[in-house]
């Protein structure tokens, strides 16, 4: 990144991964736009962001309306400036303390034998197609510029199957593999891209898995852009 005045988008900002990754950037003087589906925690968000000092706007959208979410990043470069860093990571809400089992199933994930056409949709439509919509919005001004970043953020199933949850390790691992096919093919066009795949959970004072520990670790990967890939717990 070579400007800190351009803006950074995150997409699936949550109150774990999602805040400390807006509070990461917009430290280092990012605007942020933050964007998920629900209006009243997006707000909490910008306005707990706010009262540090970084300037961080919400604007709702779902990740799996392509309109909804092109609009969102539009209005987010409109108002904001253009949209420097993107910042992709909407996922299925786990648990967030330490000791807390997920109800897999609860969470719409599916065992592999028990995967179907109607299983994976869901899980390619957040975590796939959203990132083929935030990532077309932002790209031509990238590009134009010679100057971004695309930032996903996915789970072990991207690299490390686990039968428990074959419907999503179909979509993260296609995510992936178009994410560095991209990184490649933008490499000399000043666009980085990356990818993080994070197994542990992701729980505050966890050691690797704290929140601001992993957004200081997306940081540090978009400001060295020396390798496409980093893992943690895998």
């Amino acid at each position: 990144m070579s400007s800190t005045s351009s803006a950074v988008a995150v997409v699936g900002a949550g109150p774990g991964l999602g805040r400390a990754v807006a509070r990461r950037f917009g430290a280092a003087g990012h605007p942020v736009a933050l964007i998920s589906r629900n209006a009243g925690k997006l707000r909490g968000i910008a306005d707990s962001l706010a009262a540090e000092g970084v300037t961080a706007r919400a604007y709702p959208a779902d990740v799996t309306d392509e309109e909804s979410l092109t609009v969102a990043l539009d209005t987010a470069a409109a108002e904001l400036g253009r949209i420097g860093v993107l910042s992709y990571n909407p996922a299925p809400t786990f648990p967030s303390e330490a000791g807390q089992v997920p109800d897999l199933a609860a969470l719409g994930f599916t065992s592999a034998a028990r995967t179907t056409r109607e299983s994976v949709r869901p899980m390619f439509d957040m975590l796939v197609g959203g990132a083929l919509t935030a990532a077309a919005a932002v790209l031509p001004a990238m590009r134009e510029a010679r100057d971004g970043a695309l930032l996903f953020t996915t789970g072990t199933t991207a690299i490390r199957p686990l039968p428990e949850m074959g419907n999503s390790g179909i979509a993260l691992a296609g995510l992936r593999s178009w994410a560095q096919g991209l990184h490649n093919d933008l490499a000399d066009e000043g666009v980085y891209v990356g990818h993080l795949c994070i197994g542990v959970p992701i729980i505050p004072n966890s050691g690797e898995g704290d929140p601001d520990v992993l957004a200081d670790r997306w940081y540090r990967l978009a400001q060295e852009r020396t390798s496409f890939e980093a893992t943690v717990g895998i």
